[in-house]
């Protein structure tokens, strides 16, 4: 399509079919007159027509020039879109072109791996053959080796020289695809530049339209800030609160394990006591109940330790209370192995208190137990097969007890777990607020509550059985 301008021409002859016979004869007689030519209809006032509109009246010049200028834009409008549409169509055209290089070096590459694959092969090939041929023959052989012939040197010169050209024919290619882009770039951006403004325009003038509005909305404004103000002060006022009583909580925690701890050097004395008395109670024992040994006849054979002498009844006799004093110290060693493990198990058990108070604030404070009834339950008897049998007997009911303990805590927890299965968000939320504990997720909450309420159970379970002293509120 051409996208030439054309001037404009004014409208002629736009009167009906009578009114140019009567203009006929008019300037035919006035040309005969003046001219002195007889032209039909071109010769009045000198050989020069005037036009006029279809109304029959003179041209006006205002309307002229505003039909001129509405033309003119419309042909300026006009062109810019034949340039667009034209820089579309480069545009095409590169791109067209960008993607057949692309699927050229592509193609190129490709052809390349292939090749490089067949000369792994070949290599790998030639190698298994050389080796096969030298087995077979017994001695070294040499066969030609592909990358030394001229077929191969000329292959890799042509591929050299296609990569430079396709290199030269991208590198120009991108070059002109660049300078396009940034032509269009520029129009772009000025573009959005132009949108911008006027969009800046309009956001001021609704801004002044709303400046008068917002006036009024400033007041409702500044109460509502004093009011978030306010509920922030409340808070922080409750998280000073609730660190206050963590701060007393710890307070009695540290008091309790210093008790605790007095508690356990006290055992600890006792024990060694009880170790000393044992090992006493042994010896006398050997001293007191060994009946009196008939001299033998003959002379007795002396045996010197030391700086002293001994006969062998003397050492037989040394030799049996030995065994006794070890059979007495094994013995007491399992009475301290025992109160060991229960003191442990009582430690455990005030350990898991003391967690639930931290946990639970409005729970039962867990006071210092007074271990010596334990302790003084212990059987202590004079005679060492007494005092074996009841260190066995001890051991059992031990082992037994624990069992027994631990099964009913086990019991215990999967009764409540069971009951807590089906609550759901709301009812776990409602159980955490009123044992003192914190939901987080549905899972965890439900765990910690059956086991707060379980321990509770146990402890509850404890006392009806008479295995924990009572708690002193």
């Amino acid at each position: 399509m051409s996208s030439a301008i054309v001037p404009y021409q004014a409208p002629q002859n736009r009167s009906g079919g009578s009114n140019n016979g009567n203009y006929g004869n008019y300037g035919g007689n006035y040309g005969g007159n003046y001219g002195g030519n007889d032209f039909r209809n071109n010769q009045g006032y000198g050989g020069q027509r005037y036009g006029k509109f279809w109304g029959g009246g003179f041209r006006d010049s205002n309307n002229d020039d505003r039909f001129d200028k509405i033309y003119g834009l419309l042909a300026e409008q006009a062109d810019e879109r034949e340039k667009r549409k034209q820089e579309a169509a480069k545009l095409e055209l590169l791109e067209a072109e960008k993607k057949k290089l692309q699927e050229e070096e592509e193609r190129n590459a490709v052809a390349k791996k292939k090749e490089q694959h067949e000369a792994k092969l070949g290599k790998t090939v030639q190698s298994s053959m050389k080796a096969v041929c030298e087995s077979v023959l017994g001695k070294k052989v040499d066969l030609p080796d592909e990358d030394e012939s001229e077929v191969g040197k000329l292959r890799r010169e042509l591929e050299e020289l296609k990569t430079r050209c396709a290199g030269k024919k991208v590198e120009s290619s991108l070059d002109a695809l660049r300078r396009e882009k940034e032509a269009l770039q520029k129009a772009q951006s000025r573009s959005s530049e132009e949108e911008t403004l006027r969009k800046e325009i309009e956001l001021l003038r609704a801004r002044s339209e709303k400046g008068f509005s917002a006036d009024g909305s400033s007041g409702s404004s500044q109460s509502d800030e004093t009011a978030a103000l306010r509920l922030q002060i409340k808070e922080l006022d409750d998280v000073r609160v609730a660190l206050q009583r963590r701060s007393s909580e710890m307070s009695m925690l540290k008091a309790d394990n210093s008790s605790l701890k007095k508690d356990f050097l006290g055992l600890k004395d006792e024990l060694m006591d009880l170790k000393n008395a044992n090992n006493k109670r042994v010896s006398d024992a050997v001293t007191e109940k060994s009946p009196p040994m008939e001299p033998e006849k003959g002379k007795q054979r002396m045996v010197p330790i030391g700086d002293a002498v001994y006969t062998p009844k003397d050492l037989e006799a040394l030799q049996k209370a030995y065994k006794k004093t070890l059979a007495g110290e094994e013995a007491a060693n399992k009475e301290a192995q025992f109160l060991k493990e229960r003191m442990a198990r009582m430690g455990a058990q005030m350990l898991t208190k003391q967690r639930l108070s931290v946990r639970r604030p409005s729970a039962r404070k867990s006071t210092p137990r007074n271990l010596r009834p334990a302790l003084s339950a212990v059987d202590v008897s004079d005679d060492e097969t007494d005092k074996d049998e009841g260190a066995r007997k001890t051991k059992v009911v031990e082992e037994v007890t624990r069992n027994t303990e631990e099964e009913q805590l086990q019991k215990l927890q999967e009764d409540e777990r069971r009951q807590l299965r089906a609550l759901k968000k709301a009812d776990m939320e409602k159980l955490c607020l009123d044992e003192g504990i914190t939901y987080i997720r549905l899972e965890q909450s439900k765990a910690d509550v059956a086991e707060i309420k379980a321990n509770r159970r146990f402890t509850e379970w404890l006392k009806n059985q008479g295995l924990q002293d009572e708690e002193e509120d």
